[in-house]
């Protein structure tokens, strides 16, 4: 019959036996600067500040210098930005109207244009 195993005092004796080393390593990875934080935390503190503000007061200027900056930390195109937001906006519409639809199949359009073009060229 097989001998049944004491996991806590297996766990005991393996940290135990781990060396005391494991704390100056995690010194060294406490201290390391971070490599792209500081952008996602700046784009955060960019949407707190838009969510703390009343009602009424983002203006379009507001909203279009963010999408740029959200497209030059991204290294894209802001109308590939801003043909993403359209299409999140369209998503979360409820009651879908002729409109919506015409604006979804433009912004998959414009969204893929280059790709279109190549094909009709072809």
């Amino acid at each position: 019959m097989a001998k049944k195993k004491d996991t806590l005092k297996d766990l005991n004796d393996f940290m135990k036996n781990q060396s005391t080393d494991s704390k100056s390593e995690d010194q060294d990875y406490l201290s390391k600067k971070p490599t792209q934080l500081a952008e996602v935390e700046a784009l955060k503190d960019e949407i707190k500040k838009m969510d703390e503000l009343a009602e009424g007061s983002l203006s379009e200027n507001e909203i279009a210098s963010f999408i740029q900056k959200v497209a030059d930390a991204h290294n894209i195109s802001s109308r590939q930005v801003l043909y993403r937001v359209c299409e999140k906006v369209l998503e979360n519409v409820k009651d879908r109207e002729a409109a919506d639809i015409m604006l979804e199949n433009m912004v998959l359009y414009l969204k893929h244009q280059d790709l279109l073009l190549e094909k009709l060229k072809s």
